[in-house]
């Protein structure tokens, strides 16, 4: 990961550290905060780990792109990820240490499928959203992240839960939706499997328009490449 700085440049995390730009725009006990644990090295593995936000992004090009490219953040953006880490971790911090951040994991022959579960509590699954806008309602790849957790767990596990929650959260509300406990584990191995065989043939999977793309932080980049290859 790199960052981008105010005056535009692109540096090192580490170099982030020092830069006279960055600490004019944020100051350093913050900056240092941001940036800390963000340049830590991947071990790699015999075979690939997604996790489940991987594959039930909007765009499984995007999620290509994240394995792929280098990524080069802008310090709002770090501050708005960092934020919400925060609120995650006020939300769960009465709950017992196994009923938050709880790891499942789901092998398959070619390819892994893992993720945390944020709160498992009383017979139910949260996954928590912060956002500076509360959706009518559950955002798609939200709906089926829960679900995704949901079908990670053993047949013990899911007939122990009672209903799926996406909570939002913003700086001003809180808005709760109750999602169909619904086992997507064929819906999960099947992006797997187009993930696997992109990154085995270096051929980015087909991009998936929507809305979302203007936000897409490779939005350029995918574009103006399928623009070359044309």
């Amino acid at each position: 990961m790199k960052i981008r700085c105010p005056a535009g440049d692109e540096h090192s995390i580490e170099f982030s550290k020092t830069c006279p730009h960055c600490l004019r725009e944020i100051p350093k006990p913050v900056l240092h905060a941001l940036l800390s644990g963000r340049d830590r090295e991947h071990t790699k593995k015999e075979k690939p780990s997604y996790g489940v936000g991987t594959l039930v992004s909007e765009c499984l090009r995007q999620s290509y792109y994240k394995l792929t490219e280098e990524q080069v953040m802008e310090l709002d953006k770090l501050w708005i990820f960092s934020r919400g880490t925060a609120m995650h971790n006020f939300v769960t911090h009465t709950l017992g240490e196994k009923e938050k951040e709880i790891f499942v994991k789901k092998e398959f022959p070619a390819f892994n499928v893992i993720g945390f579960i944020d709160a498992m509590h009383d017979g139910t699954i949260y996954e928590f959203k912060t956002t500076s806008n509360i959706p009518e309602e559950p955002q798609h790849h939200h709906a089926l992240q829960a679900q995704g957790y949901f079908s990670m767990l053993s047949e013990e596990e899911q007939k122990q839960i009672a209903k799926i929650l996406v909570v939002y959260l913003s700086m001003q509300k809180i808005k709760t939706y109750e999602i169909p406990k619904r086992d997507i584990t064929g819906y999960l191995e099947s992006r797997a499997a187009l993930l696997t065989n992109a990154l085995n043939k270096k051929i980015p999977p087909t991009k998936e328009i929507s809305w979302l793309c203007k936000y897409c932080e490779f939005n350029d980049f995918c574009f103006n490449r399928d623009k070359a290859v044309d």
